[in-house]
């Protein structure tokens, strides 16, 4: 399925990630991945919590706390999501404030020739301190985790026989 494109750029204290992979299987599939915030810890091993706070016309309110390891480094981030799923995209916006002081992006999931696209994007502005070489190289690292570890979500999915009703 090819290497997944993976990009960290840092202006001002903001980190932008984009990233960008394919897959076969469908966007429907994609999506539900994406949006089955309860079960994210089950494929995401950083990722500790992900409650669902409230649904509603605004959307979904999910609560995460994830840790983050780089070398000798370790930290706990904690996140409040208000998250928007239309039309194969995947809005997200921090509400807490806690560990960023800007978190937010989206998840876009196009068919092309009978391929299924994944794009995402974040921009990223964190309140802890970290040098920039280190948040760069650790968020781009997870990024392609995170790749890896939906590529292998959605395949699982896709070939799992669905349950007797």
């Amino acid at each position: 399925d090819g290497e997944p494109q993976v990009t960290v750029h840092e202006a001002a204290g903001v980190y932008q990630v984009a990233a960008s992979f394919s897959v076969s299987e469908a966007p429907a599939t994609a999506v539900a991945v994406l949006t089955d915030f309860e079960r994210i810890p089950k494929f995401m091993p950083d990722m500790k919590t992900s409650n669902v706070l409230e649904r509603s016309e605004a959307g979904t309110l999910v609560e995460q706390e994830a840790v983050a390891r780089f070398m000798m480094f370790s930290k706990r981030v904690h996140l409040k999501l208000r998250v928007n799923a239309r039309d194969g995209t995947i809005r997200f916006r921090d509400e807490c404030g806690k560990s960023f002081a800007r978190y937010e992006g989206l998840w876009k999931v196009t068919s092309i020739n009978g391929r299924t696209t994944i794009d995402y994007q974040l921009g990223a502005k964190p309140k802890f301190d970290v040098p920039a070489f280190v948040l760069t190289r650790l968020m781009k690292r997870d990024a392609v985790q995170m790749i890896e570890r939906l590529r292998a979500e959605i395949a699982r999915r896709a070939n799992a026989t669905p349950p007797p009703h």
